[in-house]
């Protein structure tokens, strides 16, 4: 990875720059400008920092530790319990909006027109596959977002409208198939350099756009007033493997690498430099015991002090966690707290459990369900360069019916540890597992169903604002159900 510190700077000289000059006339052109900062910036220089933006995001900070990983009951607080009792503060969800529409956005906003003006569509490309995946976020994260409006400030639109959610899934995946089309494996003259996720193999980039495209679909499958017929497109991209390649081994995971140096580790290691909040939930460590999964001895140390790996239960007050003891309770493994470890946008076995939960629902293009769970639990292990013991596919098989839709999200929220926020999103789906909300929490006795909008959208874009949540039937607060979950 080359330095995102170097590109950001250059990225924010140029901001500056285009500011500048688009603010100075007459006499003041020659003393307003800078002969020291960029007057033109490429694709290459944005790449890196909108991609980096939106996976520490992801992974880091209190959206990815504390909402997703927390909520979904992977992560635990064992000091400063507060938001793992659902309290969670205006900042949290400011930083969130602001970082994907503001950092991460506005990055691929640049790069596309950057692509239309030196005429190399393959940055394009990349840059609609990034910003999909972005606005999947927000749109899973706050439910109806503003879309179509978005980053059109300077087009005058200052006030953008929401779109409904039901319809921002159904442009993502309008997008990502164009984005795939329009990816040019062959022509070097089209080569894209800053490329901090494939190093400019452009093939993984179509694998990324047909990959997601499947997992927003899975969010509208069983819809029944979705705007596009899902299983129409879940067939278009699987029956077409030539034309809508997706992931087809653990190499093909999407996955930021990050370096052990600073500014470039992962955000969880910078986090572990100064504070030690964190434990792995009882829920996942009592789940992956009774199953006596190996996974367990990657996803969680055993306790300093030894003994057994023991979670902490979350949404203890602070009283009740700190006594059971920091070096008494499991951390979350190495692995994940390493200054390289990776930060998984999309794993290899998510794509098998999608593929199962299609063939469980009757697409024949996704093959046999029971296939794709087991070759969805043998991914997860093999991510983690673990071997699945036959005994554990054998007491694990899939049954038929419910229950076996049942295994395959609960195998599915398994492999999505570290992925939080995923997480957090399939539990408000389809319900499973079976989390049960901590006994101290001040959100009603309900694991959030959303983030509110940031109090700026209140203020500056009230009409909207108002507008989007009459819509969706709620207030804005932790409660409203979102349409996927509805």
């Amino acid at each position: 990875m080359k330095s995102i510190i170097r590109s950001f700077k250059s990225k924010t000289l140029l901001a500056a720059s285009i500011v500048c000059l688009s603010a100075c006339t007459g006499d003041f052109d020659e003393v307003n400008t800078n002969n020291n900062s960029a007057a033109t910036g490429t694709a290459d220089l944005f790449l890196p920092h909108g991609i980096q933006s939106a996976v520490d995001l992801y992974w880091g900070g209190s959206i990815g530790q504390d909402i997703g990983d927390g909520f979904s009951q992977h992560w635990a607080r064992i000091q400063y319990t507060d938001i793992d009792q659902y309290t969670v503060s205006a900042d949290v969800y400011t930083t969130g909006w602001q970082t994907l529409y503001i950092e991460a956005l506005a990055d691929y906003q640049r790069i596309q027109k950057i692509s239309e003006e030196s005429g190399n569509t393959n940055y394009k490309a990349v840059a609609a596959i990034m910003r999909s995946w972005v606005f999947l976020l927000l749109t899973d994260i706050y439910g109806d977002i503003p879309y179509t409006d978005a980053l059109q400030g300077l087009e005058d639109k200052l006030l953008p409208k929401y779109d409904a959610q039901k319809n921002v899934y159904a442009a993502l995946v309008a997008e990502l198939k164009t984005a795939s089309d329009l990816i040019d494996v062959n022509d070097k003259n089209k080569a894209i350099a800053g490329d901090i996720l494939f190093n400019g193999n452009l093939t993984k980039w179509k694998k990324f756009a047909n990959s997601l495209s499947l997992r927003v679909l899975a969010r509208m499958i069983d819809k029944a007033d979705a705007p596009i017929d899902v299983k129409a497109e879940v067939t278009r991209i699987l029956s077409d493997p030539a034309k809508y390649p997706v992931m087809e081994a653990i190499a093909d995971n999407i996955q930021l690498n990050y370096l052990d140096a600073t500014n470039n580790n992962n955000p969880v290691n910078q986090n572990r430099k100064t504070r030690d909040d964190h434990r792995v939930s009882a829920t996942l460590v009592n789940k992956l015991a009774a199953l006596n999964d190996g996974r367990l001895a990657v996803y969680a140390n055993k306790p300093a002090d030894g003994g057994d790996f023991k979670g902490v239960p979350n949404g203890l007050s602070s009283s009740d966690a700190n006594a059971l003891g920091l070096s008494k309770t499991s951390k979350v493994g190495d692995y994940f707290v390493s200054a390289t470890a990776p930060g998984v946008i999309m794993s290899y076995a998510e794509l098998l459990f999608l593929k199962a939960e299609f063939a469980y629902k009757g697409i024949a293009a996704a093959g046999t369900a029971a296939k794709n769970y087991s070759d969805g639990i043998t991914a997860s292990f093999a991510q983690y360069k673990l071997t699945v013991p036959e005994a554990y596919l054998t007491a694990n098989a899939l049954k038929p019916g419910a229950d076996g839709f049942t295994q395959i999200m609960e195998q599915k929220w398994i492999a999505l540890f570290g992925q939080g926020v995923e997480a957090w999103t399939e539990f408000r789906r389809t319900g499973i597992p079976a989390l049960v909300p901590p006994v101290l929490n001040t959100n009603g006795n309900v694991i959030p169903t959303r983030l509110p909008y940031p109090g700026s959208e209140e203020s500056l874009n009230f009409d909207n604002f108002s507008a989007a949540l009459t819509a969706q039937g709620g207030k804005n607060d932790m409660k409203m159900k979102l349409w996927f979950a509805k």
